[in-house]
């Protein structure tokens, strides 16, 4: 199909009928990066290399180690990046954007396949395949169904371009990127240069064969449920906790290894510490990992802007969340509402009417019920006019007002 396309490109004059540059070798970027509005530390992890070893049953990657897989008469020809924490939900969402590694010309696309497979098969992927100037092509496959780009064969795309989100069709096990590369007479090259692998690397700057990193430190209201492929899973998530309540404290890694020590620490609104503790694996490598501690938090808890943070690997992530009682923005017998909605569907906006004064430097955040930020918006009076989101669905209102954080529920239909 590629040799053809390409053929054709050349015929329509979209392709020179050799590479422009075949002498200069072009380095590759990191294909995957976090969408806008989204914020944990890493998003990704990987699960597979190139397999280097052409009998089937026996696997060696670049390091000389075996994280990769072969089967039938097919021995793996890319890198696997994985999504990670919450695969199904980051996939749901478009968390996690497929980017062009190289200038180049699309010389393939596939779109419109089903996306939600769990099982190695024989099925169609939705897919990108660019031609580089030195002849080399990269494919991308695997990408969420109406994801891929717009643009068609021999549309030029620039190094760092989106081309789709990632997704699970094809012959795939759950949400991932397959990263594959080949040189200008269509041989496999594995990117990476090692002891087993290439002699020199093909990235611009190759990441370590292990990456120890915090994906994400987050908190939950219970403890997250992570549901079997394609099911998503329950995140259990809350940046807004109440006094008395049980929260659970979670980090989330990937290339976590053994006696690599983690410290914990919660700080309460005037940066004293409120619980700390340390923690390390005692697994010799694990691809993917999370660790969660659930801690109380008391009645005479301070209220406001609160952090949770983890120190690991020379590196701190931070994470920040409120405690305080939580006014639901729903009028009630016993509570009236901290605020009104008045959706004005017509003109995509909607009043809000606050019950009192705005509390100083209050804004009005809307996020999906994923937690992905759609808009800020600065509250100055009790009257304010908020653009509504673009896309239908449930949505999260939220605002700080002198008695906690007022959460009510949006529905753009």
């Amino acid at each position: 199909m590629l040799a053809r396309n390409v053929r054709q490109l050349v015929g329509q004059g979209l392709l020179p009928a050799e590479p422009a540059r075949p002498e200069a070798t072009v380095l590759l970027d990191w294909p995957l990066r976090q969408a806008a509005g989204f914020k944990y530390n890493s998003i990704y992890g990987v699960s597979n290399f190139v397999d280097h070893n052409p009998i089937i049953g026996k696997l060696q990657d670049w390091d000389c180690n075996t994280r990769t897989y072969d089967t039938g008469n097919y021995n793996h020809a890319g890198t696997d990046i994985f999504l990670w924490p919450f695969d199904q939900n980051m996939m749901d969402s478009g968390q996690a954007q497929i980017t062009a590694a190289a200038p180049g010309v699309i010389i393939g696309r596939f779109d419109g396949n089903f996306d939600l497979n769990c099982v190695l098969s024989n099925a169609n992927w939705n897919a990108v395949y660019l031609r580089h100037t030195d002849g080399s092509v990269t494919w991308y496959g695997h990408m969420k169904t109406g994801s891929v780009t717009g643009k068609q064969l021999g549309a030029t795309v620039a190094a760092g371009e989106v081309l789709g989100t990632v997704g699970s069709s094809g012959s795939s096990t759950g949400p991932h990127l397959h990263f594959e590369l080949h040189d200008a007479q269509g041989k496999v090259v594995d990117p990476y240069a090692g002891p087993c692998g290439a002699a020199t690397s093909s990235w611009a700057a190759q990441k370590p064969y292990y990456e120890p990193t915090v994906n994400a430190v987050l908190t939950h209201q219970q403890a997250p449920v992570f549901e079997a492929c394609p099911k998503p899973d329950q995140t259990n998530l809350s940046d807004n906790l109440m006094v008395g309540e049980t929260a659970y404290f979670a980090a989330y890694y990937h290339d976590q290894r053994q006696g690599q020590a983690s410290a914990y620490t919660v700080y309460r609104p005037d940066n004293t510490v409120f619980a700390k503790w340390n923690h390390s694996s005692t697994a010799a490598h694990f691809a993917s990992s999370y660790w969660y501690w659930p801690l109380k938090m008391p009645t005479t808890a301070v209220p406001g802007s609160w952090r949770f943070e983890v120190a690991y690997e020379g590196t701190v992530v931070k994470h920040e969340f409120t405690v305080g009682k939580t006014v639901t923005a729903l009028t009630s017998a016993r509570q009236p509402a901290a605020f009104t909605l008045a959706p004005n569907p017509a003109q995509r906006r909607a009043t809000l009417t606050l019950a009192s004064q705005p509390v100083a430097g209050a804004e009005a955040v809307i996020r999906t019920m994923l937690g992905q930020l759609v808009s800020r918006q600065p509250l100055a009076s009790r009257l304010t006019e908020l653009a509504l989101p673009a896309s239908p669905g449930l949505y999260l209102v939220t605002l700080p007002t002198a008695e906690g954080t007022a959460t009510q529920k949006l529905l753009i239909e």
